[in-house]
């Protein structure tokens, strides 16, 4: 596709999951071009000489109210929204890996946003619990509909630049800073508005595809077959193209409570692309950074 890449989104904390991200891709996907969005000042030197990626951070963005007020948990992604370096891009989170030729979903001739299809509907008392306040939010927006929607959860998404507009995102913006518990669980309510108030006004083309797979609304067994990962590798059934999201318990590597096999095998793709490293060294390497990542104070950043 033309002007099209990946952007990973990732703060200090997740930078290790964002490399297997990154090789994920690389994996799959070819020399699709990648960029990071990156929450924070840490060096990522060793992914730009991987992979060729593209940085997007505070020192190099376009838009002051962005680089002032979208930083952070929850508000991060939206800068892709106009700061992307392509026209159209799949924006993932850091705790993600690619499965298969996803970019086989991306239908940017009919659509100008595809999102994940849920495989189940929400009741009323799970929109209040992971989307929004119903009662405050019914008193501030009185022409949504918020029944029988097919929410989503936006670690996984395939947008176009420039299709909402900035002052849209700032009304939002304000509107959080005056009522803070709204909108739910960072962007998941406030996203999930903006995007299917824009479908129904004819703003924006929207198609929903079968694109995320959930780790935590399965059991293991069932991900590990779904997943499973060979001494040779990823072994993709049947044309499959998803993306795994460990939205529960993360993947590090000795995790028992979640299925890890596919973060780990591309942390460990990483390590051999960028370094050279495999065998007990790059374990050794792998788990390092997992205790890095227990006992280490990261970096926490104030919107200013």
């Amino acid at each position: 596709m033309e002007d099209f890449g990946v952007i990973v989104i990732c703060c200090d904390q997740d930078y290790l999951f964002a490399k297997g991200v990154c090789a994920s891709i690389r994996y799959f996907l070819g020399d699709v071009p990648i960029c990071l969005l990156v929450d924070g000042t840490f060096s990522v030197a060793e992914l730009e000489k991987a992979y060729d990626v593209k940085v997007i951070n505070r020192l190099n963005m376009t838009h002051e109210v962005l680089k002032k007020r979208s930083f952070g948990w929850g508000t991060t992604r939206m800068i892709a929204f106009w700061e992307s370096p392509w026209k159209h891009f799949l924006v993932l989170d850091a705790d993600v890996a690619v499965w298969g030729n996803v970019l086989k979903y991306a239908n940017f001739k009919d659509y100008d946003l595809i999102i994940d299809q849920p495989c189940y509907d929400y009741s009323e008392e799970a929109i209040v619990e992971y989307f929004f306040d119903l009662p405050v939010f019914e008193a501030n927006f009185p022409g949504f509909n918020w029944r029988n929607r097919p929410f989503v959860c936006p670690a996984v998404l395939f947008g176009t630049r420039g299709i909402f507009s900035l002052e849209e995102y700032v009304e939002i913006l304000d509107f959080i800073e005056k009522h803070p518990n709204v909108f739910k669980y960072g962007d998941m309510g406030f996203l999930n508005f903006m995007i299917f108030r824009a479908a129904d006004e004819g703003r924006v083309r929207l198609k929903q595809e079968d694109i995320q797979f959930l780790i935590p609304d399965f059991n293991q067994e069932e991900v590990k077959k779904r997943f499973p990962v060979t001494e040779t590798g990823p072994s993709v059934q049947n044309d499959d193209a998803n993306v795994i999201h460990w939205c529960g318990p993360k993947p590090i590597f000795s995790n028992s409570e979640t299925y890890t096999e596919p973060m780990s095998f591309f942390r460990r793709k990483f390590m051999k692309d960028a370094w050279g490293l495999t065998g007990l060294t790059a374990e050794l390497a792998l788990q390092k950074e997992d205790l890095q990542r227990k006992y280490s104070k990261f970096e926490v950043y104030e919107v200013q």
